[in-house]
């Protein structure tokens, strides 16, 4: 249970992060047009990065992490 809990708190800390780097970009944009495409490209890097990485330790594990999530049940909230 300690490694459950560990990953719950990692990933309260994570989402905290992500909220925060948000609401910057988003200022950013807010603040002058010209930030969008560096912005997005910035997105794309974090969002590719996180999604390769979850997939590629689910190979090695042979535990596929996104069969587990109900997409559905996140873009509802």
């Amino acid at each position: 249970m300690e490694q459950l809990e560990q990953a719950r708190i990692k990933l309260e800390e994570a989402s905290r992060l992500v909220r925060e780097a948000a609401d910057l970009s988003l200022t950013a944009m807010l603040q002058d047009t010209r930030h969008k495409a560096p912005v997005a490209r910035l997105w794309e890097a974090f969002l590719g990065d996180f999604l390769y990485y979850v997939r590629l330790k689910g190979r090695q594990n042979r535990c596929n992490l996104f069969s587990l999530i109900s997409f559905a049940r996140i873009w509802h909230r």
